[in-house]
């Protein structure tokens, strides 16, 4: 099968490895075509030399077996961004300190959002709210701690 790629603007070079972290984080069925199989991936290209402190790489690409695997996962890291985004401009003031350590659930298609003393209380009380979108997991007060949830089939 023929690998479909994709140019990745040299500028986002330096967010490959949290973007490459992200992405092993997701569930399989966001990650791997459903069509073909296949996992979509970041590539980097030939290394540099003596690039000192830059990125020691010529090029990047995204990787995968159809467009429209590669684009499932791009619209999947917006999403995710648009939920950090979320967070820090309109919830961060509203949750913390009050909320601090707990997990904030944010649903990503709506940007609604639940607390809970975990992720499966927070994905409880936003189920129970009748959201059946994907959730992301931020924990109060962290920008370390993430997880996305998509729902049951």
């Amino acid at each position: 099968m023929t690998r479909v790629r994709r140019p990745i603007d040299s500028s986002d070079f330096t967010a490959i490895p949290r973007t490459r972290q992200i992405i092993e984080t997701l569930p399989d069925m966001l990650r791997i075509c459903p069509k073909h199989g296949e996992e979509v991936t970041i590539r980097e290209g030939k290394l540099l030399s003596k690039q000192g402190g830059g990125v020691p790489f010529a090029d990047a690409n995204w990787e995968g077996c159809c467009d429209a695997a590669i684009d499932r996962v791009m619209e999947i890291l917006g999403l995710i961004d648009r939920a950090k985004q979320t967070y820090r401009d309109e919830l961060a003031n509203k949750l913390e300190p009050e909320h601090l350590g707990k997990m904030v659930a944010i649903e990503l298609d709506t940007g609604d959002y639940f607390v809970g003393s975990d992720e499966i209380d927070a994905a409880d009380k936003a189920r129970a709210a009748g959201h059946e979108g994907s959730l992301y997991f931020l924990r109060v007060g962290s920008p370390y701690a993430h997880r996305l949830m998509t729902p049951r089939q």
